[in-house]
């Protein structure tokens, strides 16, 4: 049990990774929307590509964040169902639904890659007053859903075996 929570824990790091640089992305979206705002009023100009590296920003920014958020136990639930059921029941129900995380997540990466292998074969650009390849961040859209992925069977392995991860303090592991 030690070593599934050593697992968890290990992977959280790398999730975390991933929170940063949506977090650094986030930030310096904020900053290049900001420029361009007192850029065109005060000087009557805009900053040429705002709107497509923003575009671009948005899918890295929420994919790359999703497992950690899955990791920390902030996605919604509804436990209308499952908190009137016993608690193997409800256990259960959680691991399925996990595992139906898994398998559809994996699937979205799966569909995913494919879509950004042919993006790549075909130079797909982003048109707009810049250009740049689409197909970079559509890999990273991918990457997202698979650590999800990962995230939600490693979630499903430690409720199928009874411990609840997100009530564990990282130091109390050996």
């Amino acid at each position: 049990m030690n070593t599934l929570l050593r697992v968890r824990f290990a992977y959280g790091r790398l999730l975390l990774l991933c929170g940063w640089i949506a977090g650094v992305i986030t930030f310096a979206t904020m900053c290049l929307i900001v420029a361009n705002v007192v850029s065109r009023y005060a000087i009557g100009v805009p900053i040429a590509g705002t709107l497509e590296l923003t575009e671009g920003a948005l899918p890295l920014i929420i994919f790359l964040a999703l497992a950690l958020t899955q990791y920390d136990g902030g996605h919604i639930r509804v436990t209308l169902v499952t908190d009137r059921l016993p608690p193997a029941a409800a256990r259960a129900l959680a691991v399925i639904a996990m595992l139906a995380g898994v398998v559809l997540f994996a699937w979205a990466a799966w569909a995913g890659w494919l879509a950004a292998g042919r993006s790549f074969a075909m130079g797909e650009m982003e048109r707009g007053s810049i250009r740049f390849p689409l197909w970079p961040i559509k890999y990273a859209v991918c990457a997202g859903m698979v650590i999800l992925s990962v995230q939600f069977l490693v979630d499903a392995a430690c409720v199928a075996t009874g411990m609840k991860p997100r009530e564990i303090n990282p130091e109390e592991v050996e």
